[in-house]
């Protein structure tokens, strides 16, 4: 047999894909693809791709265009290829994925939990209903209908952390420190699109490694109700009000600690219903043990992927696609990573917004352990705290013996890149 023929012969798999802007790049899922099956290309917002990139695709499967169709017509147009599976690597995407997957009997999550998945108000309900412990919660739209129930929170209730419902990587997300604060942030607010709960605490000593931050991601593989833990994720100390400025894996947690990281990571997932997928959950420390901060549908962003590649060469995204095929993928034993991965992110002050120089750059290559260099933001470019972790200046990418060298390469990063700015 031919390696056409064999490739003829592998099952057909749907990806739906948004585009450059939004996804990685299209070689990424063909790498992972290769030996696993062929690709169908399902396009469900044509400008967001982009006309260079459809021709691109077209090299790497079929395409199948479906923007401006009803969901129903969208899944008539994706049956005439019969894919045997289908994924979705974009959480702005779960819900109307799954709409596809019912119409055409393929495994993907339900319409319900997907929506649990990408709705944090449903998510945070679906959790306090789990019997998960949660922070107090509203829906922001009820106090903007009734203005006065700001009032009835009380100061106890400060502070606050007003955050979209759909949404990742601390976009729009903001501290709200008393009643005016509140009053002021509700003056421009989008019906249906802010939800407002209790800030949950820092541990009053710490419980996470010295340099990390009192929260962790947990990256779980779910296969018939079945669970594969792939490992705990660090966070080094966020930036304002609420950025994430890169991750490490493994996290630098103690064995108990990262023991009910996970117990509390998996009672979430199965609290929204989740039998199969990839999930990145995010758990914050307390001095009353873990809570959920959010339960996200598609594996971690922010170069985690890479991570765990990199560390135990398992390829989350074709995992994604092999649950979504059918097969049963359970990992019965992970080992532990014989270093620590990290990426660091260098975000600039939340009160910049441009930037006007960026200096000491060219010479980070030069810190023993890193291994990529990556740009973001520039001089003369636009900035705001709004866009959350996507409007990072600088990040490196690399290795260290331990969680101790990570930090100093950490502090000499940051110590050598200066960010200058106007408000």
């Amino acid at each position: 047999m031919t390696g056409a023929q064999r490739e003829r012969d592998l099952p057909l798999l749907g990806v739906v894909y948004e585009g450059l802007e939004r996804e990685d790049p299209p070689l990424l899922f063909a790498e992972a693809a290769e030996g696993v099956c062929r690709l169908l290309w399902v396009l469900p917002h044509r400008d967001e791709a982009g006309r260079a990139t459809h021709r691109f695709l077209r090299g790497l499967g079929t395409v199948v265009d479906v923007s401006g169709l009803t969901v129903a017509e969208a899944a008539s147009a994706v049956r005439e290829h019969a894919p045997e599976g289908i994924v979705c690597f974009n959480d702005g995407n779960l819900v109307w994925t799954a709409g596809i997957a019912e119409r055409l009997g393929l495994r993907f999550f339900s319409v319900s939990t997907a929506e649990r998945l990408t709705d944090k108000l449903l998510q945070r309900t679906a959790l306090r209903d789990g019997g998960l412990p949660t922070p107090e919660f509203w829906n922001l739209d009820d106090i903007v209908a009734d203005p006065s129930s700001a009032g009835s929170l009380g100061t106890a209730s400060y502070p606050l952390v007003m955050k979209p419902r759909t949404g990742r990587g601390a976009i729009d997300t903001l501290a709200i420190g008393s009643l005016d604060e509140l009053t002021a942030a509700m003056t421009d607010i989008t019906q249906g699109r802010m939800l407002l709960e209790r800030y949950i605490p820092d541990p009053t000593t710490p419980i996470t490694g010295a340099g990390s931050a009192p929260f962790v991601s947990v990256e779980l593989v779910m296969s018939d109700g079945l669970v594969s833990v792939l490992g705990v994720t660090g966070k080094p100390p966020l930036a304002p009000p609420f950025r994430e400025t890169g991750h490490l894996f493994p996290a630098d947690v103690p064995p108990d600690v990262e023991e009910h990281l996970i117990e509390a990571a998996v009672g979430a997932a199965r609290a929204l219903g989740v039998e199969t997928g990839v999930l990145h959950v995010e758990v914050k420390c307390t001095d009353a043990g873990p809570v959920i901060i959010e339960v996200n549908g598609c594996m971690g962003g922010g170069a985690i992927r890479g991570l765990i590649l990199r560390s135990l060469a398992i390829d989350e995204i074709q995992v994604t696609m092999r649950l979504a095929l059918g097969e049963h993928v359970v990992y019965r034993s992970v080992p532990r990573p014989a270093d620590v991965g990290f990426r660091f992110d260098i975000q600039p002050d939340a009160a910049f917004r441009r930037i006007t120089a960026v200096e000491g750059l060219e010479t980070v290559p030069d810190i023993p352990g890193v291994e990529r260099v990556f740009r973001g933001v520039g001089p003369g470019d636009e900035v705001s705290w709004r866009t959350g972790r996507q409007g990072f200046v600088a990040a490196i990418l690399g290795a260290a013996p331990d969680h101790a060298s990570a930090r100093r390469i950490r502090d000499e990063f940051f110590a050598r890149v200066v960010v200058s700015g106007t408000p």
